[in-house]
C-alpha cells in the first residue's frame, strides 16, 4: 500500500511537469504599418478555439513587446489599440516557440499623450508632475461627454481625437488654476488646432503622416498655481473713442473671463483697466474706471456672481515700461500700457471644493446661449459697420460682499504678472486667434469707428490679410482701407511696408471675410497665415 501511495504522488507530480513542459513560448511585437515604429499599449487577447475561451490578456511594453505561454491548439488573437483599426487573427501553436508581428493600421485622428506639470517660474526650474487632477472632455459636436477622470491617480493619460469633432477639455485641482483646451480636428477650416497649450511635438515613435492626417501628439500641459495677487492680462478690449460701452468684439474677450470664472468657481478677482501716459492724467483715470464698471456689469450679466469680481480704474499709475509722460515712445511701447488685468483677490480654502465643482457637460450647457449669441454678434461685426456706442450701459456700485472662507490680499502686496493660462496657442498648429487692440487716446472730431494703425506684434501667430504694399510708413490710413478691422502694417527686409487687416480666429473666417467683403475691391489682397511671425500665403 506505501509503494502504491508513493507511485500515485510520483505519477502526479511527473504528469504536471510533462503538462508544463508541452506549453509553447509565444511572443511579438506590435507595430504601425509601413514600419512606422513599435506601438506600447497594445491590448492583445488570446481565445482558445472552438470555444473562444480567453487563455491571456496582457499588454505591449514600451517596445511593443508582448509575450506567454499556451497548451498547443487552435487560438484567435486581437489586438486593440485607441485610434487603431482591430488587428485580427488566427493561429497555430505547436512545440516550437510562435513569434508574432501585428502590423496595424491607424484610424483617421490624433492621439493626444499628455503629461500634467506645475508651471515652470524659470526654464531652470524643476517643476513636479500634478497628479490628482480632475479630467473631463466634451465633444461639442457631438454635444456629449467623452471623458471623466476624478481625482486622476497619474500626472499623465491619453485621449484619442476624432476627425470631425470639436472638444472642450478641461483640467482641475484644487489650489491651481484651471486649464480650458479647444480642439478642433479637421472642422472649421482646422485641419488640427489647438487651443490652450503652449506647444505640441509628434512622439518620438508615433509620427504624424505625411499629410498630417493621423499621428501621435506629445504634449506638456501647465497648470499655474492660484495665488494671492497673481495677475492675469486679458487680451485688450476695444473701446469707442470716449465711450465704455461694451463693443461686440469686446463682448467675445469678455466671453473669456466669464469662462474663466465659471472654470475655477473657488477664485474671486479685480478687473483693472490701464491706460498709456497720452492724455490727461485725471482723465485717463476717470474713464479706466469707467470701463473697468462696465466691463465687470457685463461679466456679472452672464451669470457670475457680484460677490466675486469687483472693478477698478487704474489710468496710467501703473505703466510696465519707460512710457511716462513726456516720454516719445512707439506705438508698441504704449499698446503695452494698454491693458486690462485680472488679479486674484481670493481664493477658497475648502479643501473639499472640489465635491461641488459643476461639470464640464454643465458649464457647457450654461454657456451654450452665449455661444449662439456670440456667433451672431461675430456675423454682425462681419456684416456691418460698428454703430457708435452712446454710454447707455448702467455703471453699478459693485460692491463686493464678504464671502465665507475666502482670503482676502491686501493691496499692498506686490502683484505678480503672469501671462494668460487662458489664452495660450499651440506653437506648432494656428488655433482659433483674437484680435489685438489699443485704447483710444482723446483727439478731436474721432469717427463713430476708429480704426488704428498699428505696427504687427513681433512673433505674431494668427490669419489676417494682406491688403497693401508700400515704400514709406502711411501717415494715417488711406481711405481705400474701407474695413471692420484695425490695420496692422510690418516693414520687410527690403525696406517697404506690408499692410494687413484683421486677426481671424481660423482660415476659415478669414476666407469667409475675404471673398464677401474684401475680394472685389481689393483684387491684390492676399490670405495669410502667421505662425511666431513668419509669414504664408493660402487660398
Amino acid at each position: 500500500m506505501k509503494h502504491t501511495f508513493l507511485f500515485a504522488i510520483t505519477a502526479a507530480v511527473f504528469t504536471n511537469i510533462c503538462t508544463t513542459g508541452a506549453q509553447t513560448a509565444v511572443e511579438g511585437y506590435a507595430f504601425e504599418e509601413n514600419n512606422r515604429g513599435y506601438l506600447r499599449q497594445v491590448d492583445i487577447l488570446i481565445l482558445e478555439l472552438p470555444e473562444k475561451v480567453v487563455k491571456a490578456e496582457l499588454s505591449t511594453d514600451g517596445n511593443g513587446h508582448f509575450s506567454t505561454t499556451l497548451d498547443p491548439g487552435e487560438y484567435r488573437v486581437v489586438a486593440k489599440k485607441d485610434i487603431f483599426f482591430d488587428w485580427d487573427e488566427k493561429i497555430t501553436v505547436s512545440n516550437e516557440k510562435v513569434f508574432l508581428k501585428i502590423e496595424m493600421k491607424r484610424k483617421p485622428g490624433y492621439l493626444f499623450d499628455i503629461t500634467i506639470a506645475e508651471a515652470r517660474e524659470s526654464p531652470d526650474v524643476v517643476v513636479d508632475a500634478v497628479e490628482g487632477a480632475t479630467i473631463e472632455i466634451f465633444n461639442r459636436t457631438k454635444n456629449k461627454p467623452e471623458l471623466v477622470l476624478r481625482q486622476h491617480p497619474n500626472a499623465f493619460f491619453q485621449y484619442t481625437f476624432e476627425q470631425g469633432n470639436h472638444y472642450t477639455m478641461l483640467i482641475r485641482k484644487p489650489g491651481y488654476l484651471a486649464k480650458r483646451i479647444e480642439v478642433y480636428v479637421n472642422i472649421e477650416g482646422c485641419i488640427l488646432c489647438v487651443d490652450g497649450v503652449r506647444s505640441l511635438s509628434p512622439g518620438i515613435t508615433e509620427n504624424l503622416t505625411s499629410n498630417n492626417t493621423t499621428g501621435t501628439l506629445l504634449s506638456n500641459i501647465e497648470l499655474e498655481r492660484a495665488k494671492i495677487d497673481k495677475r492675469i492680462q486679458i487680451q485688450n478690449i476695444y473701446y469707442d473713442f470716449d465711450k465704455w460701452d461694451i463693443r461686440s468684439d469686446a463682448a467675445e474677450r469678455l466671453d473669456n473671463v466669464v469662462n474663466l470664472m465659471r472654470d475655477n468657481p473657488g477664485l474671486s478677482v479685480e478687473l483693472g483697466s490701464h491706460t498709456d501716459s497720452r492724455g490727461n492724467d485725471e482723465y485717463n483715470m476717470d474713464l479706466s474706471h469707467k470701463r473697468a464698471l462696465s466691463a465687470v456689469a457685463y461679466i456679472i450679466s452672464e451669470g457670475i456672481d457680484s460677490a466675486r469680481i469687483t472693478a477698478k480704474g487704474y489710468g496710467e499709475s501703473q505703466l510696465v515700461n519707460r512710457c511716462r509722460n513726456g516720454v516719445p515712445c512707439s506705438e508698441a511701447e504704449h499698446q503695452l500700457n494698454r491693458r486690462t488685468e485680472l488679479r486674484i483677490t481670493g481664493i477658497s480654502s475648502d479643501s473639499l471644493e472640489y465635491l461641488q465643482w459643476p461639470s464640464l457637460d454643465e458649464i457647457i450647457n450654461e454657456e451654450s446661449p452665449e455661444k449662439k449669441a456670440r456667433m451672431k454678434r461675430a456675423k454682425a461685426r462681419r456684416d456691418n459697420r460698428l454703430l457708435e456706442a452712446n454710454n447707455s450701459t448702467p455703471l453699478p456700485d459693485l460692491k463686493a460682499e464678504a464671502a465665507g472662507s475666502i482670503e482676502e490680499s491686501s493691496d499692498e502686496a506686490p502683484p505678480e504678472l503672469m501671462a494668460s493660462p487662458q489664452f495660450e496657442t499651440a506653437a506648432i498648429i494656428a488655433p482659433p486667434g483674437n484680435r489685438l487692440a489699443a485704447d483710444a487716446t482723446p483727439v478731436p472730431d474721432t469717427p463713430a469707428l476708429s480704426i488704428a494703425l498699428l505696427q504687427l506684434p513681433d512673433k505674431f501667430s494668427g490669419f489676417s490679410i494682406e491688403v497693401a504694399t508700400a515704400d514709406t510708413l502711411w501717415a494715417q490710413i488711406d481711405s481705400s482701407m474701407s474695413t471692420d478691422f484695425d490695420i496692422y502694417w510690418l516693414q520687410k527686409p527690403d525696406g517697404k511696408y506690408t499692410y494687413f487687416t484683421g486677426n481671424f480666429e481660423s482660415a476659415a473666417a478669414a476666407r469667409g471675410y475675404y471673398y464677401k467683403n474684401v475680394e472685389r475691391r481689393l483684387p491684390k489682397a492676399r490670405l495669410v497665415r502667421f505662425n511666431k511671425g513668419k509669414k504664408t500665403y493660402f487660398k
